[in-house]
């Protein structure tokens, strides 16, 4: 960076701007309406003494007007109103008009201002009489909020609090105990900017009782950053050792360094990676780069450490790679060593291909040949999520440039059956014979996805598809969904029709499922359907997976077993489990080892000599 005086008077009216920018950040809500925050500059003419005589004017007026009682809305004057085509307008008309309102007629204006139709409107027009009602009687005003949509709640209780936190702060703060936690957290930032007049002894102490701590803390780290920020270094350090979350201040870490940039330049950068925190330090250095992405880049080329350099080039060329993939990769590829060079264009064409797929696909040949299969595969993939037929056909354009693009397919098949199962299996069964073991490899994705909305149809084209050489038959990926979504009963039914090689599998998942259920006792029935050589796996898995889900239901189980070879198996595991996570005491250990046989005796013997 040049350090001509021109460029110091530039980089000092910078500094002072961002420092005021900084300062007035820390004040504002960060939850008021934008109306409300227009003419906030109106509100503040009115003194606190005047607010709180307000209740003293009403009183006095309430016999001119007839009581509260009988007090009633013009809804013409109201329509009137709402007339005013701008917010602007809309604000000041109410505010003019409601700021002696009583409480009966603030409820009566409320009632009236829920039928808004127009959205600005209704949220103007709730925050001023919310405003004003608050300053008359509070508990009626959040009375009134549980009336409103989630969407609108938060903001609404700032406005509340704000006022409330003046006239009657101990009953505020202890009010707003009783909000849920999101909604507490908002009361707190209200009621705290608001009373700034407080000691931060008594600050803290409301955070306490709000259950909220750090906030005050994240709110005077950042009020001693503010006042700091002629020294960058000092309010880094502020922020960097106080007891907040660095994650929570990275707004605040953000300004900071951008008033530093100035100062250092973009060895900022290097300030931010030695924070060790990766989640902080990709947001910020994404934050400085944008200042000047390339000057950002370059500064990444002289440093010394290896890991710094990797680290920070491949957050800011990523952010470039979103805006000018070209300009990007041709930075990259000049960066030394070219162990660096190689990672950074891997990271600009990943980028490349999700943001921009059809231009990374036009431009496939400036990449070179290891990233280039990954990043068409997110990029065909991309494009599948919309148009996969689209993509498929494009297919064609790629071969020269990789060869095999069975593994692109394979992406692209996989989104769509994201959205149109069955047409993607149609379209497989369609253009692929049975002898094609790219046929077997893209029904294993779809044919799940299938099962999930139709299980019964999954199950019949996975059984109309031979027997693979390898692998397991498509059923067992299809009974898996179907046991993992829980349809049990579904997978019962079809347990019968699974061919040899994936059977004694699915009858393990189907048993594991149903102990899960409850259903112990028809799980162990299971077994007799086997080959006598896979029912001691199946009663072992079945088993084990019951002592480890239902301990005590196990144990109160043993002897209702349907077999002794059955009872010592589950006695043997029970007490093998029992040695890694004890839970039974030793006289039921003692019970339970009267079910073993003199088989699984000697074998529980071997393994604990």
């Amino acid at each position: 960076m040049t350090t001509t005086n021109e460029q110091l008077l530039t980089a000092s009216k910078r500094n002072l701007i961002l420092a005021i920018t900084f300062a007035l950040g820390l004040v504002l809500g960060i939850l008021a309406v934008i109306a409300v925050q227009n003419f906030d500059s109106q509100r503040e003419t009115h003194t606190r003494q005047d607010t709180a005589q307000r209740d003293v004017q009403l009183s006095s007026q309430e016999p001119i007007l007839g009581g509260p009682a009988e007090v009633t809305v013009d809804v013409g004057e109201f329509q009137k109103l709402l007339d005013h085509r701008s917010s602007a307008e809309l604000y000041k008309a109410l505010y003019a008009r409601l700021s002696l309102a009583n409480e009966t007629e603030l409820i009566e204006w409320w009632t009236h201002a829920q039928k808004i139709e127009r959205k600005s409107h209704r949220e103007i027009a709730r925050q001023v009489i919310i405003g004003n009602l608050s300053a008359i009687n509070p508990q009626e005003a959040l009375r009134l909020l549980n009336e409103v949509s989630v969407f609108s709640f938060n903001n609404l209780i700032a406005t509340l609090f704000r006022e409330w936190s003046v006239l009657g702060l101990e009953e505020a703060v202890e009010t707003a105990t009783t909000l849920p936690g999101p909604s507490r957290t908002v009361a707190l930032q209200a009621i705290l900017e608001t009373r700034d007049d407080l000691s931060e002894e008594q600050q803290r102490t409301i955070a306490k009782q709000l259950k909220d701590e750090e906030y005050f803390l994240m709110l005077v780290s950042e009020t001693n950053a503010s006042k700091s920020l002629a020294d960058p270094q000092e309010s880094w350090n502020i922020l960097l050792n106080d007891d907040v979350d660095d994650s929570s201040q990275t707004e605040s870490f953000s300004k900071v360094a951008e008033v530093w940039t100035e100062q250092i330049g973009f060895e900022v950068l290097s300030k931010i990676y030695e924070m060790q925190d990766f989640g902080i330090n990709v947001d910020l250095v994404s934050a400085i780069g944008q200042l000047d992405l390339s000057d950002a880049l370059d500064y990444t080329r002289g440093l010394s450490d290896e890991n710094a350099k990797q680290s920070l080039s491949r957050i800011i060329v990523r952010d470039w790679a979103r805006t000018d993939p070209k300009a990007a990769l041709a930075a990259s590829l000049t960066f030394e060593p070219s162990s660096v060079a190689s990672t950074l264009e891997g990271v600009v064409a990943l980028t490349w291909a999700r943001t921009a797929p059809l231009d990374f696909i036009e431009n496939i040949e400036t990449i070179s040949e290891r990233p280039r299969l990954l990043s068409l595969e997110i990029a065909f993939s991309t494009i599948a999520r919309k148009e996969p037929r689209r993509a498929i056909a494009m297919l064609s354009s790629v071969e020269s440039y990789v060869g095999n693009t069975s593994s692109i397919l394979n992406r692209v098949v996989d989104e769509w059956a994201e959205q149109q199962p069955d047409t993607a299996a149609d379209w497989i069964l369609n253009n692929f014979t049975q002898e094609d073991p790219q046929r077997q490899l893209l029904l294993v994705e779809v044919l799940p996805r299938v099962a999930r909305r139709d299980p019964y149809h999954a199950f019949e084209l996975a059984m109309e598809q031979p027997i693979p050489s390898e692998g397991f038959e498509l059923e067992f990926y299809v009974m898996q969904e179907i046991v993992y979504g829980g349809d049990i009963e579904v997978a019962k039914e079809l347990l019968p029709r699974v061919r040899e090689k994936s059977k004694p599998f699915v009858y393990d998942d189907v048993g594991r499922a149903m102990v899960d259920v409850g259903q112990t006792s028809e799980a162990l029935k299971l077994g007799q359907d086997l080959e006598e050589s896979d029912q001691s796996s199946f009663y072992l898995t079945v088993l084990d997976w019951w002592v480890f889900q239902k301990p005590t239901n196990f144990y109160e189980s043993l002897e209702s077993l349907p077999s002794s070879d059955i009872k010592s198996l589950a006695a043997r595991q029970l007490v093998l489990r029992n040695q890694l996570n004890p839970i039974f005491t030793n006289e039921q250990i003692e019970q339970a080892r009267t079910f073993l046989n003199s088989e699984d005796k000697a074998l529980l013997e071997r393994m604990n000599n």
